[in-house]
């Protein structure tokens, strides 16, 4: 019995770990990629990165080498060339059970052979299974959990002959913290959004910013909806920052105008207390929203039925 209790508190604690493991949204212009950290195997590792992440300094950044079949690497290179500026090393955290296979993040090191104590901003992504060649020296210290179809994408980029640089460089637009086990709002949730269990029932979504700037994103919402025989819309943008996995929109009704040439602003009824919507995304194409209103509190569960233009958010 008393095993029995142990061998369960340690699953406990294994799982409670586990569930607190960070996440970071790497977002480039080939798609999203979603990575979870591993702080209880590498946690000096894992605090040097997010110190990076943290401070911006992994925003507009190049990845700057692809090996095919091996890895891609990016944390050094500025998107107008400058070098990131580095933190002192950081003491090897190599041996600690993660291995360098496809999908796992690691840090890069200098030197040949390489040192071990040498990481600092630089990192790279395991595309092939690499463990007898990097384990001995390089610390592996997260996992992709979303994305596959971008690092595919960018790992096939083309590069010069007898290089190991991009053609077209890959861009990392921004890197950024999300809660443990959820999905960040993305640009790609720029989209039609429907009720697979109510076809009366749907949103337009637009991730969007400020003219010139992406620094500050909101989010816009227009719902439409069915209440008593006639159809009803509701609007409403909230501000959000970059890796939030969900955010709370005041939603506005309004009343008493016409259609057409009969239409006149004065006759406008705005209701600003008409109620909040909830918007969180479980991936690319699936969400679930919850609403406080007037007419009464639910939950929807969302698909997304469009995805923008130059936009990349599939192989969850």
């Amino acid at each position: 019995m008393l095993l029995r209790t142990l061998l369960a508190c340690l699953l406990l604690a294994a799982n409670c770990v586990h569930a607190q493991n960070p996440r970071v949204l790497i977002d480039t212009d080939r798609g999203p990629m979603l990575f979870e950290l591993d702080i209880a195997r590498a946690p000096n590792t894992v605090a040097n990165f997010l110190a990076y992440v943290d401070s911006g300094a992994y925003n507009g950044m190049l990845v700057q080498r692809v090996v095919p079949g091996f890895v891609v690497q990016t944390g050094r290179f500025r998107e107008n060339g400058s070098e990131i500026p580095q933190r002192p090393a950081i003491t090897s955290e190599r041996n600690n059970g993660l291995s360098n296979t496809a999908g796992t993040i690691a840090m890069a090191l200098s030197g040949n052979p390489p040192n071990v104590n040498s990481a600092t901003s630089d990192f790279f992504i395991n595309t092939g299974n690499n463990a007898t060649t990097l384990d001995a020296n390089f610390t592996v210290f997260g996992r992709l959990v979303s994305g596959q179809r971008t690092l595919n994408t960018i790992a096939t980029t083309a590069i010069f002959v007898g290089s190991e640089q991009p053609i077209r460089i890959p861009l990392v637009r921004r890197v950024a913290r999300v809660a443990a086990g959820e999905f960040p709002i993305l640009p790609a949730h720029t989209a039609s959004w429907y009720d697979p269990n109510n076809s009366g029932k749907g949103f337009l979504i637009e991730v969007a910013h400020a003219a010139g700037t992406d620094a500050n994103p909101l989010l816009l919402v227009s719902w439409y909806d069915f209440f008593e025989g006639r159809q009803i819309w509701t609007i409403g943008a909230a501000p959000f920052a970059w890796g939030a996995h969900q955010v709370e929109v005041p939603m506005l009704i309004t009343s008493g105008a016409q259609f057409g040439a009969a239409f006149r602003p004065n006759q406008v009824v705005s209701n600003a207390n008409w109620g909040r919507l909830t918007v969180r995304f479980t991936s690319c194409a699936n969400g679930v929203f919850s609403y406080t209103s007037i007419y009464g509190d639910g939950v929807i569960p969302v698909q997304s039925l469009t995805i923008p233009t130059n936009e990349v958010c599939a192989g969850q």
